[in-house]
């Protein structure tokens, strides 16, 4: 379609929320405009190929994949999406040769707890029993509906016994969960916490709810065949062939209102295109406080975006191209099938002691790592005869990356052979918070969620009470970004419930401020 200077939708942002919502309006037979900064679409669904070595840089592990309504709706399967599911979700190998195994069989994973403890193995099964209805009746379902505000959610859970008790750990951080289900083995405890310390999350946030989708879902993750770029790549074709208008190296400078009201985009190219509705798939400060005039917006929503919170952690990638192979040394072979094995620490007082030197500061070390090798799942990933491994290490954002990255890479990669046997490097690639901050302008000082997840930034909060059900403040202005409910992490859900509220404005006129 050539490029006009009116229509009915602008997104602002070609990741993968923003190409999500812009496929949906066009689907719908709207006219869209996607306005990408980069010279490609895809954000975080990154894929970098060099020499034949296929690197993912951001995401990789899928929790939602097939679960997601745009993998139907938008039919991916016919774009070329395809998903490898690991039965071995993650390992745990220790320095005495042991390990812990978890896999998406829960009977399984039971049996290789007991090695450790008996009671936690009975545990884990009552845990794991209960998190499914959780999961079946509401948390998945609530990933892609708007939210409510929290006093009536809580009365929408006592409707259910289900929902009752889900209301009753909802609000415990994830050490009182392990505490609340009676865990006590240091080394359970330790692997459990993991699923969510992994991504950077604060073990004593009382973000209890997020539990049985960071631990379930994570055991039944996908990986997509060919690189996480294939899955937004088929994204972008259902957006083009549903005559959708793409401008990527065009960078939004400023949202143009008129009376109030969002009437268009103005461009670093110094072109303004004009439409009925905006959709900002940015950070709210980018939104709000630059995009917008900031001294024109009203006081508690500018009063949000200045005090939205970044996350304190981020993480550090190590990529590597490797002749031969990686083998894990530990005494279960089942190790070297995971999607994912931890090395480095070996309980939980270790895990918390370890967050606790990231957030001082204190990270000349690596102490803690989780590994992936994607080409032993996926051939396509590195040339015959070699693998694709990327490391990851929590760590916190901090200039000096600039001149310390290489150094940390070499700590990783000495950890990571205390644990495996690795064969010749031939590619190699630190990748730093620095590095995320500066390619995905989105995610400042490397928040790869694109803020915090706090009490008060998440749910009906996420990003503040005004904007979470994607409609803001400002007529037609909409948000549908990954800082928006229910947030990051690749869930395919921002720009989907945004392009409801905004398909439905287009309608009928409906679905603006509240």
């Amino acid at each position: 379609m050539p490029i006009s200077d009116s229509y009915d939708a602008i997104v602002i942002g070609g990741g993968p929320n923003g190409l999500l919502c812009g496929a949906y309006l066009a689907k719908a037979g709207h006219r869209v405009l996607l306005l990408e900064r980069r010279h490609e679409t895809g954000g975080g669904l990154n894929t970098d190929e060099y020499f034949g070595f296929r690197l993912n840089l951001h995401a990789i592990y899928h929790m939602m994949s097939d679960i997601m309504p745009a993998y139907r709706d938008l039919n991916l399967p016919e774009l070329g999406v395809r998903y490898v599911y690991p039965k071995v979700g993650a390992a745990f190998p220790f320095r005495d040769g042991s390990s812990l195994v978890f896999t998406s069989d829960p009977a399984e994973t039971a049996r290789s707890i007991e090695a450790f403890s008996r009671e936690d193995a009975a545990a884990y099964t009552a845990m794991w029993n209960e998190f499914q209805p959780f999961l079946d009746q509401y948390l998945v379902p609530m990933t892609y509906e708007l939210p409510n505000p929290a006093v009536d959610q809580v009365v929408e859970f006592q409707e259910t016994e289900t929902g009752a008790r889900l209301a009753e750990v909802s609000e415990l951080s994830f050490v009182e969960m392990l505490d609340h289900y009676g865990f006590t083995n240091p080394r359970v405890r330790m692997a459990l916490l993991s699923f969510v310390a992994m991504w950077g999350l604060h073990l004593d946030d009382p973000l209890g709810y997020l539990y049985p989708l960071y631990l379930c879902r994570m055991l039944g993750a996908g990986l997509v065949k060919g690189g996480s770029h294939r899955l937004s790549s088929a994204i972008y074709r259902s957006f083009l062939r549903d005559r959708g208008t793409l401008l990527d190296r065009c960078e939004a400078v400023r949202i143009v209102t008129e009376d109030g009201v969002a009437v268009g985009v103005e461009t670093d190219t110094g072109d303004t295109f004009r439409a009925r509705a905006v959709v900002s798939t940015l950070n709210p400060e980018q939104t709000f406080l630059r995009l917008l005039d900031p001294d024109t917006l009203p006081a508690d929503l500018r009063n949000a975006a200045e005090g939205w919170e970044w996350e304190e952690r981020s993480l550090f990638g190590l990529h590597l191209g490797v002749k031969g192979d990686l083998r894990f040394k530990a005494d279960d072979p089942r190790v070297n099938d995971a999607l994912v094995t931890f090395c480095g620490l070996e309980t939980d007082d270790e895990l918390r002691e370890h967050l606790e030197r990231v957030d001082a500061g204190e990270q000349d070390e690596c102490e803690w790592v989780h590994v992936t090798v994607p080409s032993h799942f996926d051939a396509t990933m590195a040339p015959a005869g070699h693998q694709v491994v990327r490391a990851e290490a929590v760590v916190q954002y901090t200039p000096a990356w600039e001149t310390e990255g290489k150094a940390f890479g070499d700590a990783c990669l000495e950890l990571i052979g205390e644990f495996a046997d690795v064969g010749e490097i031939v590619l190699r690639r630190n990748y730093t918070p620095l590095d995320i901050e500066a390619k995905l302008t989105t995610m400042r000082h490397g928040s790869i969620k694109h803020g915090a997840y706090t009490p008060l930034q998440m749910g009906y909060l996420r990003p503040n009470d005004e904007c979470s059900r994607s409609a803001t403040p400002v007529p037609g202005l909409f948000v549908g970004g990954a800082s928006m409910y229910p947030g990051g992490m690749i869930l395919g859900a921002p720009g989907y419930l945004a392009a409801g509220v905004v398909g439905e404005f287009l309608q009928t006129g409906e679905g603006g401020p509240t």
